[in-house]
């Protein structure tokens, strides 16, 4: 089986994405990013970690199988400080037609959120997102 690594081009879909949807931009304006910033205003998103594996659909169409994860990170009391806005970005990714370069998605599905206190800074909650995607040539 051969295919093409599109996990680039879609997580620079994903960051558009996020940035556009207003539901996204009333929690964390425009704190969209694929690298963050030094000392960053909270809330805010990161798009990060991917893995790809090729896919290859009947008839030989190919592409790429893509683990996506995206990070919210808030200030506040407890787990429920990034609770909405891990739920925002849900509703704007989950089976959402993104315009991918280069090629053309297939699918994109919430696989599961995970809310965690972030050991590196007192008062900061994260939650991790991760999306199953298939984008094909």
């Amino acid at each position: 089986m051969s295919g093409r690594d599109l996990s680039g081009p879609l997580r620079r879909a994903v960051v558009a994405a996020l940035q556009a949807d207003p539901g996204v931009a009333a929690l964390a304006g425009g704190r969209v990013y694929d690298h963050v910033p030094a000392a960053p205003a909270y809330p805010f998103l990161r798009c990060t970690t991917t893995i790809a594996s090729p896919w290859e659909a009947t008839g030989g169409v190919q592409g790429s199988l893509i683990r996506l994860q995206v990070d919210a990170f808030a200030k506040g009391y407890g787990r429920a400080s990034a609770e909405p806005l891990a739920a925002a970005t849900v509703a704007a990714l989950d089976e959402a037609d993104l315009a991918v370069p280069d090629g053309s998605l297939v699918s994109l599905q919430w696989r599961q959120t995970r809310m965690l206190d972030d050991p590196a800074e007192q008062g900061v909650v994260h939650a991790v997102i991760e999306f199953d995607g298939i984008a094909a040539l």
